[in-house]
């Protein structure tokens, strides 16, 4: 008897959950074809989720009207998490449906839409976009009262773009005393959660100034205010996750370390995450370590090993990212418990993972390569079905004067309009499919390569040797450079790249990595140079080498330090880019064309790659002069 009723109690909750499971399935589908304004699609699915409050939302999204902005937020927040969705479609749907409320008191529900649609533009589409939407978005706040609290709470929110704008440009006085101003107003009214939101970017200045402890007290704050709220904020685990690697680093706190990385692993959400931190602290325990025994028994295995093998089946389902942070501290771990042999072959793992995150990089480079011709091939189509329609319009004026047998000829040509118009339309149709995809390709191509850079970065933690970590840093300098031709193209609806903000944006990204208290200087004079993705690429990373040289050679924190940097073109399609700076340049007999470091060797030879020339001299500093051409004069040279 007990055995039957275990049974259907068994069954029913199997039930329950493949039920849940697949309503989850349709309201996802449901939601991306009202996302991509396939409606018929998104209706035919309706009657396919069972959840009644879920049902009543999709229906009320597929028509579009009387949704609350609290409703337009819970819809736009699902969306934000469905990481095969593009966020620069939800900032479009956003943008089209969603308009600025009329009433007369503040909707802090649409304030919130727009924030979060801020920080996501600004993290993962584009800066300027960003700065766009949070201009609209100060626009609208500053019609109300700011003495009234809600107002006020509205305006100190979306200080954090400007908060974050600072930390990019490392101007830390003016991003520091913004961030204390209003966490100084947020004490006032009481708000928590704002203090919270400031406490966490108060965070990321002291870690540019280098304050270890000041970071871990600012940390800790924060963790307490959140025991203080009934739910826990967006920041939370993000803080967690901070103090718990500020804590390794500083050494000495492994029972604080325990209890954060316990809290993380006791959430759902976070648990598969914890196998790396766990990793990490293990490499930094004593081999008689009582804390390394405790984490043993809690994961019911016997040593070291059985341990990292526990963690890389339970870690099976992270992201490649992910994967690879676990794989590289368990490497450590075994290394730091005398297993070498063992922490090799992680390392070698680690490795693999990388070239296989190069090797699709590469095939996506194929498909976008092949969608390329695929959409002249549909051009070409385009054009002809446009010339037969203007052909057949001219038959059509000319037979209008006949007699009986203009009537016939002008019946037969409609019916032969229609018929072309209707495969005009699905052409066109695919031919806006095939556009989306080229623009899809290059941002899964700049994503991918940001992923390279974070493994990169993931991988100078573990390097003490400083000719290593250089080359490493150099090498994450070079992704980043063929990241922002990407970008760009992403960005762009011709396919095209605007060097000039390319050049400025390169700049910003070098002078971050190589910032101190040296000034720089830098003009740049590049205005309408646009080129494709062929030469775009080894332009951008001769200009990143030549940049990088000087930032690490040629600034010293005693002088005004010039950087210039311009492209002019020449006769025909021939260009010359010439990069100057002011400091000591190279020596008097040395050859630019048979250096032997790797950053001129890889100048010299991207040069050849565009059938170019390369000059040096010393003028007040280094000067280098590189003539080259674009790729429709190279196509006629070969």
């Amino acid at each position: 008897m007990k055995l039957r009723l275990s049974m259907l109690v068994f069954f029913l909750v199997m039930n329950a959950y493949s039920q849940n499971t697949q309503t989850n399935y349709y309201s996802n589908k449901i939601e991306e074809f009202i996302l991509k304004k396939k409606i018929d699609s998104a209706t035919y699915y309706l009657d396919s989720v069972r959840e009644i409050s879920k049902k009543e939302l999709l229906s009320k999204l597929i028509v579009n009207k009387n949704l609350t902005y609290k409703e337009y937020y819970f819809f736009i927040s699902k969306l934000s998490n469905n990481q095969s969705v593009n966020y620069k479609e939800i900032s479009n749907y956003i943008n089209f449906n969603i308009k600025e409320p009329t009433s007369k008191k503040i909707n802090s529900d649409y304030v919130e839409i727009k924030w979060v649609q801020v920080s996501k533009l600004r993290d993962e589409v584009s800066l300027d976009e960003a700065s766009t939407v949070q201009k609209e978005l100060e626009n609208y706040v500053n019609k109300f009262d700011a003495s009234k609290t809600e107002v006020l709470k509205a305006k100190l929110k979306i200080r954090t773009h400007p908060m974050v704008m600072f930390q990019i440009q490392q101007d830390v006085k003016n991003g520091k005393k913004l961030v204390l101003e209003s966490l100084e107003t947020a004490k006032k009214i009481n708000d928590k959660e704002l203090q919270i939101i400031f406490l966490y970017h108060l965070s990321d200045f002291l870690i540019i100034e280098r304050k270890l402890q000041e970071y871990i007290d600012v940390s800790e704050q924060s963790l307490l205010l959140e025991k203080e709220l009934p739910k826990n904020t967006s920041y939370y685990f993000s803080t967690i996750e901070h103090l718990i690697d500020a804590y390794i680093f500083k050494g000495g706190n492994n029972k604080r370390v325990i209890s954060l990385i316990n809290e993380l692993y006791n959430n759902v959400s976070t648990k598969i995450y914890t196998y790396s931190l766990y990793a990490k602290l293990v490499s930094h325990l004593e081999k008689s370590s009582p804390l390394k025994k405790e984490i043993l028994e809690k994961f019911e295995v016997k040593n070291v090993p059985a341990l990292i093998l526990k963690f890389e089946t339970l870690g099976k389902d992270l992201n490649p990212n992910d994967s690879f942070h676990l794989i590289n501290e368990s490497s450590h771990a075994l290394s730091a418990h005398g297993y070498n042999s063992l922490a090799l072959g992680y390392k070698d793992k680690a490795i693999n993972l990388t070239r296989k995150i190069y090797s699709e990089d590469l095939s996506k480079s194929l498909a976008n390569y092949k969608t390329e011709q695929a959409v002249k091939e549909k051009e070409k189509e385009l054009t002809h079905e446009k010339e037969k329609t203007t052909l057949y319009g001219v038959i059509a004026l000319l037979a209008f004067v006949l007699f009986i047998i203009t009537l016939l000829v002008l019946r037969k040509i409609k019916k032969q309009s229609k018929q072309l118009s209707d495969k005009n339309k699905i052409i066109e149709e695919s031919l806006k499919e095939k556009e989306l995809l080229v623009k899809e390709v290059h941002h899964r191509v700049k994503n991918n390569f940001q992923i390279v850079s974070s493994l990169l970065e993931l991988q100078t933690k573990g390097i003490e040797d400083k000719k290593a970590l250089e080359l490493a840093n150099q090498g994450k300098n070079r992704v980043k450079s063929m990241a922002l031709i990407h970008q760009k193209l992403y960005q762009n609806e011709s396919g095209l790249i605007d060097f000039d903000e390319y050049i400025k944006l390169l700049i910003r990204e070098l002078s971050s990595m190589y910032s101190s208290s040296n000034i720089v200087k830098t003009s740049i004079s590049s205005k309408n140079m646009f080129f494709d993705v062929d030469t775009a690429i080894p332009l951008g990373l001769i200009i990143n080498e030549i940049i990088t040289n000087s930032y690490k050679y040629a600034f010293k924190n005693d002088k005004e330090n010039n950087l210039s940097i311009s492209i002019e073109k020449e006769k025909e399609n021939n260009y010359k880019l010439i990069i100057e700076d002011n400091g000591p340049g190279l020596a008097t007999n040395f050859d630019v064309k048979k250096a032997k470091s790797l950053g001129l060797r890889l100048v010299n030879r991207l040069v050849k790659q565009l059938h170019g020339t390369l000059k040096q001299s010393n003028i007040k500093g280094a000067k280098f002069e590189i003539y080259f051409k674009d790729t429709s004069a190279r196509h006629l040279v070969n």
